[in-house]
């Protein structure tokens, strides 16, 4: 689960999809796609139309900060929505195949935006996805009957944002999705895989929960050890996604107040509705998150890189800590792609119980097929310690699941990497960048 705080630079990241939507126009085009803009059609809002269960249709919005109210619709009441009207005009028998018409958007991570998504029918609310924390919102309509629907978009920040933009443009997406064929029965598993990291930086990440890393430092206090007080971090991202049939669930429960250890398991869906659970580790209470994480869920390495890119030497430079997550559906990787489900595990709500029967608490949260969760650089444990290394050229590796707890399709992914060089190491002021994505992982 991705957050953002106060007190986190606000030079972060790069806007990595500045003229994405400037360019979404052209390339839909070049496609036969729809693209459309609400700024396109001033008679009234825009309007997509699904008629087949083929490609996606797409469209491009904006919200603003100080944007015009609709007083008719109640999450548009005190903030600026964007309008668009979808109608559905699908062949009967359609659904014949359990699914339904897909919503979704997706917005530029720079923007520290956490827009909300709403379709209304005849004046009512049929579908919702408004996480709090992300870079996209999905909800499925099922088995839609034919009509005209709503679709509001409103403008929001995600919580403890240092500089939002006051306009964030957004694209939009809307098509068929079917759920899994029931036959043959199988278990519909996920198959994590690690994403190569978008940034490697020695940049200060801020304050986070209280802890804090001081003027000049890319560590915080709480990573760094009494016994060796000169760690140097190396701070980077890590995404994993899921490309499964299944969602990733992770289940546990606690007595109101234990903030011990608590064992988990992974809930194993069937194609026939069935499931079944299975140990999968245990969970742990995050003293400076505030919450639980799924212990040992990601691990990465420093590995001296050859002329070729590739990794040299028989053991890694560096290793960091195996790291825990609250796991959250927080990027749609599968956009406008076939196979990929509404967002079903929001963040920040995988910091509360979704239950409570006595003094027992349950708790599940997890990665919907199609969708990544986030962990980004200025977060506490996203670091390698390089203290003592030379500069030169390394290999950055990540792998999810690095225990192998989980029940995958495939384990032959969960590994990713980036090449990176690292400079001025002995000085203050070390420098790393990214050169590419590397090799496949030592085995």
């Amino acid at each position: 689960m991705p957050s953002q705080y106060k007190g986190r630079p606000a030079t972060w990241g790069g806007r990595i999809r500045r003229g994405v939507l400037a360019l979404l126009t052209i390339a839909l085009a070049a496609l036969g796609l729809t693209a459309i803009s609400s700024a396109a059609q001033a008679d009234g809002p825009p309007r997509v139309t699904v008629a087949t269960d083929g490609p996606a249709k797409f469209w491009t919005g904006v919200v603003r900060a100080n944007g015009p109210t609709i007083r008719g619709i109640p999450e548009c009441r005190t903030v600026n929505c964007d309008h668009l009207e979808l109608k559905v005009m699908l062949p009967s028998g359609i659904w014949n195949r359990p699914g339904g018409v897909q919503v979704a958007i997706r917005w530029d991570i720079a923007t520290e935006g956490a827009l909300s998504l709403f379709v209304y029918r005849g004046g009512q609310r049929v579908a919702t996805s408004a996480a709090g924390v992300g870079i996209a919102q999905s909800l499925t309509i099922p088995s839609a009957k034919n009509g005209t629907y709503d679709v509001y978009v409103s403008y929001g920040v995600t919580f403890g944002a240092v500089d939002p933009d006051p306009v964030i443009q957004y694209e939009g997406l809307a098509e068929v999705e079917y759920k899994p064929a029931v036959l043959p029965l199988r278990d519909l598993v996920p198959d994590l895989a690690a994403l190569p990291q978008e940034n490697v930086t020695y940049d200060n990440p801020g304050s986070i929960f209280g802890d804090t890393a001081q003027p000049g430092q890319s560590c915080f206090d709480s990573e760094l050890d009494p016994q060796h007080p000169t760690r140097q971090c190396l701070r980077f991202d890590q995404v994993m996604r899921n490309a499964g049939q299944g969602p990733l669930e992770l289940r546990f429960n606690r007595q109101i107040g234990d903030l011990g250890d608590q064992p988990v398991a992974q809930r194993v869906y069937r194609s026939d509705g069935a499931f079944r659970d299975i140990p999968a580790g245990q969970v742990e209470f995050h003293p400076i998150h505030d919450h639980y994480h799924f212990k040992d869920f990601a691990q990465s390495v420093l590995w001296h890189a050859d002329s070729a890119g590739n990794p040299a030497g028989t053991a890694p430079a560096a290793v960091g800590d195996k790291v825990s997550f609250c796991v959250s559906d927080t990027d749609l990787i599968a956009w406008g792609e076939k196979g990929d489900d509404p967002l079903s595990y929001p963040a920040p709500d995988c910091l509360f119980p979704k239950q409570t029967i006595g003094n027992t608490e349950f708790f599940w949260y997890g990665i919907s097929r199609g969708w990544a969760d986030r962990y980004n650089w200025y977060l506490p444990g996203q670091m390698i310690d390089t203290a003592g290394l030379s500069d030169g050229t390394y290999v950055l590796f990540t792998t999810v699941d690095p225990i192998n707890r989980l029940l995958e399709s495939d384990d032959t992914n969960n590994c990713a990497s980036v090449i990176v060089e690292l400079t001025g190491l002995s000085t203050s002021q070390p420098h790393a960048s990214r050169l590419g994505t590397g090799p496949s992982c030592p085995s």
